[in-house]
């Protein structure tokens, strides 16, 4: 499912605690529940880890073989902000399985990526490259370093990040906030409370056939996402992810 790795990243809640657990139930209207996703955030001094795990279910499950995601962020604390130094991305299906492992080398401003692929069962690739662009943002630590900043700026509406392990899209991760009338009608759409914040993120990459897709997400006042839609995927129409509490 190329929408989970998107979804995961919108996901990341801004609590600066030693360990929080966030729990959300992937739907559509049309076709009931599709996955879950479960994020887990620790702290422990200096370090953090970031854990997201997403499973498919119903008729997702059945198109895509059973796919179960797996990414977990390594990295440290500096200044508050969260820098990375490993990302590893798994993905899982009954004939399938892929480990991407993205090694970042500040003092050489470098980013080596790894890939070992299996099919049924027999190891198919081995390889690695060098990423053309440098940064110690990675899918994970995004929101968690974005949040305060979506929280507390009161003028600016745009931002454009590079991360680790969005190279398919040239590391660019793009998102809007929406104010005023357009911040009004999605929270209506979204059926959220009037204080919530609204961000689009924006995908380039080419998901379920189309590209330049939008995610608009409703943020909770302790910048913690309560709901994402994200509109027009062949079958099951509008997708609602939706939290379920700690």
């Amino acid at each position: 499912m190329k929408i989970g790795r998107t979804i995961a990243l919108i996901l990341l809640g801004s609590l600066s605690i030693w360990a929080e657990s966030w729990h959300y139930r992937i739907a559509s209207p049309l076709m009931g529940t599709l996955g879950d996703i479960s994020i887990d955030k620790k702290l422990s001094g200096d370090r953090y880890r970031i854990d997201v795990e997403v499973k498919t279910k119903g008729i997702a499950a059945v198109l895509t073989g059973k796919r179960r995601e797996h990414y977990r962020s390594e990295g440290v604390v500096r200044h508050g902000k969260l820098k990375s130094r490993t990302l590893r991305m798994e993905r899982r299906t009954k004939k399938k399985r892929q480990i991407d492992t993205y090694i970042i080398d500040s003092a050489k401003r470098k980013v080596v990526k790894k890939r070992l692929r299996w099919k049924k069962g027999k190891l198919d690739s081995n390889r690695s490259k060098t990423l053309p662009y440098f940064s110690q943002e990675d899918l994970l630590t995004l929101y968690f370093n974005i949040a305060p900043k979506l929280l507390k700026e009161k003028e600016k509406s745009h931002w454009e990040i590079l991360a680790v392990g969005a190279e398919k899209i040239k590391g660019r991760v793009i998102m809007d906030r929406l104010r005023g009338k357009e911040a009004q009608k999605a929270r209506r759409d979204l059926k959220v409370e009037a204080d919530r914040i609204i961000v689009v993120f924006h995908s380039p990459q080419k998901i379920a056939g189309k590209r330049n897709r939008r995610f608009t997400v409703a943020i909770d006042p302790e910048g913690i996402p309560e709901k994402i839609r994200f509109v027009a995927i062949p079958v099951v129409g509008v997708i609602i992810v939706e939290r379920r509490g700690r």
